[in-house]
């Protein structure tokens, strides 16, 4: 039974390594995505902050309800978007 338990734990781990790893490759695409659409048009950078803002203030509950952790990921995430925004706008404001 103990080796069961065993193997079992490692599965588990193993797929939380996985799920990990995919999430880093969704993060990944979705800042890219992000650069690019306002490096494409940067008069959305007004509107996409607020629709962060939105979004912000929506789920904020839902994870504060996961706990102290998810709450923790969750603002980093959002402040890591917001990086992105503010750089594509300085890149804009160069370009001009």
């Amino acid at each position: 039974m103990e080796k069961e338990v065993e193997r079992f734990a490692g599965k588990v781990s193993d797929i939380n390594a996985v799920l990990e790893g995919l999430q880093a490759a969704n993060q990944v695409t979705l800042d890219a995505l992000v650069l690019a659409m306002l490096s494409i048009n940067p008069q959305i950078i007004g509107p996409m902050r607020g629709l962060i803002a939105k979004m912000e203030r929506e789920v904020l509950g839902s994870v504060s309800d996961a706990g102290e952790l998810a709450t923790i990921s969750y603002s980093n995430r959002i402040a890591d978007v917001y990086g992105l925004i503010d750089r594509a706008e300085k890149a804009a404001l160069e370009s001009t």
